[in-house]
């Protein structure tokens, strides 16, 4: 369990009285911080809240009052659950309450891991599986609203590589100068291409999104919005690095061809798999950059993270 101060503890318990107040059907027994933002450490996290019947998650945003980011969000689960209510093996967490002043909500908790867990710490085969049902989840997701098309603009990924350049050592520079240089030439090709636009998840990792007994859950829908399906699909591809990989069994998009057909299996809206592919190695690049940046100070996760984020961008760029 992650520590909190004084003052947090005691802003955590007025929250947790209040729901246990509203919600009179349940026990409050105990609780503990479960996550806290890695950006936002200050206003952001996660309890765990243990009652004698199920477990909670009580989001706090202390800054969600004047934002209004936890009412939209928790207004948009409300919707979900309903619409999920049709599907056998897709669902996403169960709303409780939103506190009247927006800065809390509450959901079921659920004590199982994460598709980023599974990638992470299982055989092949097993993973395989993960990746179908994530798509799968993400298929029946993106369906909840008409599609509809949108010019790709690749402009703002391009420009986001090249601002990373300057910032990182010369032998990095160099290695990623030319790979920025092939995505340049790849954007040439695809400006403009029509793609599908959707309700999109807007944080599609693998740790939003858990795997049941015989169900995928998602959750964290702070970021959900329209925009193109390929970027809810690159967020969770690009969790494959994670697995050592034969160069042979990866495709030019970085991603192990095994995972990748996998997924789209059951993800069956229609996707410019050129638009995909380009993405998917840009935003590897951007994350390999992003690690590499002067200020940037590495855990040992982290410098695993580097490392094959290296390796996968050397054979993906030599497909091309």
């Amino acid at each position: 369990m992650l520590p909190i101060t004084d003052e947090e503890r005691a802003r955590a318990a007025s929250c947790v009285d209040e729901f246990s107040r509203q919600h009179a059907t349940d026990e409050v027994l105990h609780f503990d911080c479960v996550y806290r933002s890695h950006d936002f450490s200050d206003t952001r996290m996660v309890l765990r809240v243990k009652g004698k019947q199920q477990d909670y998650a009580l989001k706090i945003d202390t800054l969600s009052p004047t934002s209004g980011r936890l009412q939209r969000e928790f207004e948009l689960l409300t919707d979900l659950s309903q619409q999920f209510l049709q599907f056998e093996t897709s669902r996403v967490v169960h709303p409780y309450y939103l506190s009247p002043g927006h800065m809390f909500f509450v959901t079921e908790f659920i004590d199982r891991p994460t598709a980023v867990d599974v990638i992470h710490n299982s055989e092949d085969d097993q993973v395989a599986r993960i990746y179908r049902r994530a798509g799968a989840w993400l298929h029946d997701l993106h369906g909840c609203q008409p599609a509809t098309e949108y010019e790709f603009r690749p402009r703002w990924m391009t420009d986001a590589i090249n601002a990373l350049l300057p910032f990182v050592p010369p032998h990095v520079q160099a290695a990623g100068g030319q790979m920025a240089e092939s995505l340049e030439n790849s954007a040439l090709h695809l400006k403009g291409i029509p793609d599908t636009r959707v309700l999109s998840h807007g944080d599609f990792h693998g740790q939003n999104l858990i795997v049941g007994k015989g169900e995928m859950i998602g959750l964290d829908f702070t970021e959900m919005r329209e925009k193109l399906a390929v970027y809810d699909i690159v967020d969770f591809l690009k969790s494959d690095i994670f697995r050592d990989a034969d160069p042979s069994n990866v495709d030019c998009s970085g991603i192990l061809k095994l995972n990748k057909d996998m997924f789209f299996r059951r993800y069956r809206h229609p996707v410019h798999m050129g638009i995909l592919d380009f993405c998917i190695r840009g935003r590897l690049l951007k994350d390999w950059l992003a690690s590499w940046h002067v200020d940037h100070s590495c855990s040992p996760y982290e410098e695993d993270r580097r490392r094959r984020l290296g390796d996968r961008l050397q054979i993906a760029f030599q497909h091309r």
